[in-house]
């Protein structure tokens, strides 16, 4: 019958928007007001209204709340709909929750907000409030928990803080009822007029609803992430019990919509305590033997073997691939330097004895060509040792097995003992591979040092090469004719 009546009176009000809405839009309304009698469950605006920027903004907003909360009234809409303060307290607590709530709060957000609003207009309405107090509950409502964003313990405190400023800001005249329905939240709630008895009754809404299991495990799961400390069912089933016993609703209509829904989540939890209640004292004792075990075995000390693997198999390649970088840099000195050489004692050298100003240029940049070379060859030079080791050696632990330079001169059968040996050792194993990317290391720390002294005299010499060369030429004398 409360939906019914509410469809009838969606109906006439969208009957008298269609009366002042566009021709072209009309018939939509008048279409939308049919489906509403037939429908009372349905839900309310059309698409197409929704996108005609003709319908003022809060008619779409009242429709929607319509849809997602069919027991509002049609006065409770209409307040809301006709209440500027309400739809910015709205946006600017939205704003807030969504944005600077901590991750923790996965109860104390704007689900929980909206549901309070919803619940406190629906108690509004049954009580016969004012359209005034209707509003001042609802604005108190939107702002209750919104201290969350900044503190948890006070957080009624700082939710009047917030909720004064931005009332006062709006030049809202009763902050102060506002703020007394606010602080009457806390527990234990102490309601002292109609109005915050409105609000806390809304506030523990949850007590006489269906949802009273669902809404209480998201605020274990709050109060947990928050504090880093899980209950136990038995102590969480416990608490729970003990709060949701002590107190009741305040409002007659509350008492009357709830107050049964109550009752049987009050009798549902106190048998899920008994039940708890009732394991054995053994079990209890081989559940918490698991729990130590796991929690042992959580903080034992595991090696990541993957990430082991990967670093084995990833550093060796990038040391490997410099090296071949620095055999290449080394290459193209080497080439350079070779080239150079051949133009000096092809082309310059035959032409020292009728411009003899060259020769002292020649000289340097040949020493410069020469000195690269030398040292290009010596970073790209291989250093191979004895290849040899005993079986002493491995038992001791005193042989890389990794690098080739150890054991190219073995024999076959020594080679696959001490691999055996070495696969069945796990801090040999990663001992030996270890000192093969230290000797890696120290491998391209010589060539590196080598290729940056060949890279370094190759420049300075090619630039006072270039120099000299200019200086003979200007200096020079011109042959003198012969006569």
């Amino acid at each position: 019958m409360v939906r019914q009546g509410i469809a009838t009176e969606a109906c006439r009000l969208l009957t008298e928007l269609s009366e002042k809405a566009d021709p072209s839009i009309q018939e939509l309304y008048l279409e939308e007001a049919d489906h509403t009698l037939s429908d009372p469950k349905g839900s309310f605006g059309k698409e197409s209204l929704r996108e005609n920027q003709s319908v003022s903004i809060r008619v779409q907003v009242s429709w929607l709340r319509c849809r997602f909360f069919p027991m509002l009234s049609a006065t409770a809409i209409l307040a809301s709909m006709n209440s500027e303060i309400l739809n910015q307290a709205r946006v600017y607590v939205s704003s807030m929750l969504n944005g600077k709530l901590p991750p923790w709060a996965v109860y104390h957000n704007l689900a929980h907000t909206e549901e309070i609003v919803e619940a406190a207009e629906e108690i509004a309405e049954g009580s016969k409030l004012s359209k005034a107090d209707h509003e001042t509950v609802l604005l108190a409502a939107w702002f209750h928990d919104v201290g969350y964003t900044e503190v948890v313990e006070g957080h009624e405190e700082k939710s009047v803080e917030i909720a004064t400023q931005f009332l006062q800001s709006k030049n809202y005249q009763k902050s102060d009822q506002v703020a007394g329905c606010i602080r009457a939240t806390k527990i234990p709630q102490t309601p002292r007029s109609m109005l915050e008895q409105v609000l806390c009754d809304a506030d523990m809404v949850h007590l006489g609803k269906k949802r009273f299991f669902d809404r209480g495990d998201l605020l274990r799961m709050e109060i947990e992430l928050r504090t880093g400390k899980p209950f136990s069912d038995r102590e969480w089933h416990q608490k729970n019990l003990e709060f949701a016993s002590t107190g009741s609703f305040f409002t007659e209509y509350a008492r009357k919509e709830w107050s049964p829904r109550r009752r049987k989540n009050l009798v549902a939890l106190q048998e899920s305590v008994r039940e708890l209640a009732s394991v054995r004292d053994d079990e209890a004792t081989k559940l918490n033997a698991k729990k130590d075990k796991a929690a042992a075995k959580t903080e034992k000390e595991k090696k990541p073997e993957r990430g082991i693997e990967t670093m084995f198999r990833v550093v060796p390649k990038n040391h490997l691939d410099l090296s071949a970088l620095a055999d290449q840099k080394a290459s193209i000195l080497i080439s350079t330097s070779s080239i150079i050489l051949s133009i000096i004692f092809g082309l310059l050298v035959t032409k020292m004895d009728s411009h003899p100003y060259i020769t002292f240029p020649t000289v340097i940049l040949a020493l410069v060509c020469l000195t690269t070379m030398i040292f290009a060859i010596l970073a790209t030079r291989p250093n191979v040792t004895s290849g040899t080791f005993t079986r002493e050696d491995v038992a001791q632990r005193k042989t890389n097995l990794l690098f080739f330079g150890n054991f190219h001169s073995s024999s076959l059968d020594d080679f696959d003992w001490g691999m055996r040996q070495m696969m069945n050792d796990a801090d040999y194993l990663y001992g030996s591979m270890i000192k093969d990317l230290y000797f890696l290391g120290k491998v391209l720390g010589v060539k590196y040092k080598y290729l940056r002294i060949a890279y370094t005299i190759f420049m300075w010499g090619l630039i006072a090469s270039v120099i000299a060369f200019g200086i003979a030429i200007f200096t020079a004398q011109a042959p003198v004719p012969v006569q």
